[in-house]
């Protein structure tokens, strides 16, 4: 199994490598309920909300992570919650991903969010390069890990 780089990758200049300039990093979660979405991101995990939208196709909010973006789509208020909308099945392909978080302190987060969300099987734990870890899933069971930064 690979393992995380111990120190980030050294950045050369973009102009130096002819490479592309990315000015943001989002990640776009699908929930099947808005709701309880919002109580794992918004509620449990704190995370600052920045944006929200309803429309008549869908919900959404995104939500500030660090130096990232979060953007949660789910089904419109009015939806039947009996009529599963494929684009909101964490089942699927769209739902075969991880969100790692990395914080300062994992010992620090585990017990902010423990104190919210007591959905953290497995407890704090070290990881292969000994950095304490936790992990937790949303209410669409999206893998959301907590590593703790390394050193500097």
């Amino acid at each position: 199994m690979l393992g995380w780089p111990a120190e980030p990758a050294m950045i050369l200049d973009p102009k130096e490598r002819n490479a592309m300039e990315i000015r943001q990093f989002r990640v776009v979660v699908r929930v099947s309920s808005f709701e309880r979405g919002m109580k794992f991101y918004g509620d449990a995990l704190a995370l600052p909300k920045i944006q929200s939208w309803e429309r008549d196709d869908q919900r959404g909010v995104v939500f500030q992570a660090g130096s990232s973006l979060i953007e949660m789509l789910g089904p419109p208020a009015g939806d039947d919650p009996r009529l599963k909308d494929e684009r909101y099945n964490s089942q699927g392909p769209r739902g075969q991903a991880t969100l790692v978080l990395e914080v300062p302190s994992a010992q620090q987060a585990f017990e902010e969010i423990f104190s919210r969300e007591k959905n953290i099987p497995g407890g704090l734990q070290k990881d292969d390069q000994g950095r304490m870890t936790f992990v937790t899933h949303d209410p669409d069971n999206l893998r959301v890990i907590f590593r703790e930064m390394p050193a500097s």
